[in-house]
């Protein structure tokens, strides 16, 4: 799907209608992203527009990078420590399994 949109793209850009008319109608990326671009195109700035599209876009994976780590730490520590748990419960059984044994 993304390379038949860049095909398209470059397609258009052959033809000399530019790169924001077919991302909008594959509608692949958000409308700010589309919006921006467009912009770009109009008033001949386009590299500079891809630049802080781009750069929009990295402190939105970044951030979200971010969040998913915030949330995977507690969940990795709760884990461990179920894991812990259930090592000292299966030694503490074999120890009064074994004094059982004894009497």
């Amino acid at each position: 799907v993304i390379a038949e949109t860049i095909a398209d793209a470059a397609e258009s850009l052959k033809r000399g209608k530019g790169l924001a008319e077919p991302l909008i109608e594959k509608g692949m990326l958000p409308p700010l992203a589309l919006q921006m671009i467009k912009v770009g195109e109009e008033t001949g700035d386009l590299e500079p527009m891809l630049n802080k599209v781009a750069d929009v876009f990295d402190g939105e994976v970044r951030t979200s990078i971010k969040r998913l780590l915030t949330l995977l730490e507690p969940a990795l520590i709760v884990g461990l420590g179920l894991i812990v748990a259930g090592i000292i419960v299966s030694i503490m059984l074999a120890i009064l399994g074994a004094n059982d044994l004894a009497i």
